[in-house]
């Protein structure tokens, strides 16, 4: 396909010249709109999903007309022209109006989007992207991309975004989908710059929300697991109870926990390999299980193995006796698995109520995670027993425990 360069290159004068000169021969001419008949059918063809008939009414006026049906102004509107002909001229007309109108932010994004699903992007990163989008400001979503300027972009930036204190890892994802947006109708010709590139992160990363939870609020101390496993075996019946006590001796994530099947349990080992995961494709609140783990979406390895401790065996045999019959480990009285939204919702609830500040289950994992640095496993063997990479295992699990140091310091200070 001719780019606009070329095709002012191609469309010179002269050639139009000779292009007329072609077409002053009535065969020629013939030949030449039997062409152009030809590609507006193929042109229509694409872009027309609804089916063209032909009529046959009672009505002398309506029988043998084609007719079909386009959507004007958010309505199905029927079409009616006399010949297939004529339909089709209509038909190539409307699409081509559309299609040369100009295109306005929002409707750049929402092709960028309906591109990334081509692209099989997950519908998460779908999701997370229109979710930053929605904080643009409307008055800039609703403007033609081309008239957009790095000016009105700056200024909703400094007025309307940055007093929302986003976290610096916000603010890189929204220059992100802004940059995106631009390229996208640069590369089809709907904007002639990408303004947003003028748009530098460090210039604005300063007033971010800089403040960070402490490496002790991100885990559950020995005192509070010991608090939460009590309360959990008062009411075995209750399958978010054993998801705790399993969560406390495997480490798992959430979504791990509920995919968590009886056929997963191999002898002195649990196979962990999928996961629960939101659904936002459906217009409702909607889950489904994957079969790969958070960290193997991109490239699936078959999952991990974690090793069943007591503790663990002791959960499952409690998970046996749970009302209903299911294939999942974790599942109600239906025999459907827990959904890993109420377990989380279950655990802040409460860690709340027994006076515990750290209220996720994440919690668990970086617990786990001290656990298995105590019996001196090594980073490539945590890794693999939690599923995450070593890059991971250094910035969010390997940390210094006050109270540990605390206890250290006592007894040194005792010698």
């Amino acid at each position: 396909m001719l780019k606009k360069t070329e095709c002012e290159t191609a469309f010179s004068p002269s050639l139009a010249q000779e292009i007329m000169l072609l077409l002053s021969r009535p065969e020629n001419a013939l030949m030449a709109q039997g062409m152009i008949h030809k590609a507006k059918r193929t042109y229509v063809d694409s872009h027309h999903t609804r089916k063209i008939s032909q009529m046959h009414s009672s009505d002398k006026y309506r029988d043998g007309k084609w007719s079909t049906y386009v959507n004007i102004d958010g309505k199905r509107r029927m079409i009616e022209k006399q010949t297939e002909e004529d339909i089709y001229n209509y038909l190539y007309d409307f699409y081509k109006a559309q299609e040369d109108a100009a295109k306005t932010f929002q409707d750049v994004f929402d092709l960028l989007m309906e591109h990334k699903k081509e692209l099989a992007r997950s519908d998460q990163t779908i999701a997370e992207d229109t979710r930053y989008f929605g904080f643009v400001d409307p008055k800039i979503k609703s403007k033609p991309i081309a008239d957009i300027t790095e000016d009105e972009l700056r200024h909703w930036l400094i007025k309307q975004y940055m007093p929302t204190m986003p976290k610096q890892q916000a603010l890189k994802k929204m220059l992100q989908v802004l940059n995106q947006t631009f390229r996208y109708g640069h590369d089809k010709n709907l904007c002639h710059g990408n303004p947003a590139e003028f748009l530098h992160y460090d210039d604005y990363a300063s007033k971010c929300d800089l403040t960070t939870r402490s490496n002790e609020e991100h885990s559950f101390s020995d005192e509070e697991i010991a608090i939460l496993k009590e309360n959990a075996l008062k009411d075995l019946s209750n399958p978010h109870n054993i998801a705790m006590l399993i969560s406390m001796e495997t480490g798992l994530r959430a979504g791990e926990l509920a995919a968590l099947r009886w056929k997963d349990v191999r002898k002195n080992r649990l196979h962990v390999h999928s996961q629960q995961i939101r659904d936002r494709s459906k217009e409702h609140q909607s889950f489904e299980m994957v079969g790969y783990t958070k960290n193997e979406r991109r490239k699936p390895k078959g999952g991990r193995f974690v090793p069943i401790t007591p503790e663990c065996q002791k959960a499952l045999e409690y998970a046996q006796n749970l009302p209903g019959e299911s294939e999942f480990i974790l599942h109600n009285k239906s025999g459907r698995a827990i959904i890993k939204d109420s377990y989380e919702q279950f655990l802040r609830r409460k860690c709340h109520s027994l006076g515990i500040d750290t209220t996720h289950n994440h919690a668990f994992r970086v617990a786990f995670n001290a656990r298995l640095i105590a019996d001196n496993l090594d980073g490539n063997e945590r890794c693999y027993v939690l599923g995450h990479t070593m890059q991971t295992n250094e910035r969010c699990y390997s940390f210094s425990d006050e109270r540990k140091l605390d206890s250290i310091t006592k007894k040194m200070l005792k010698n």
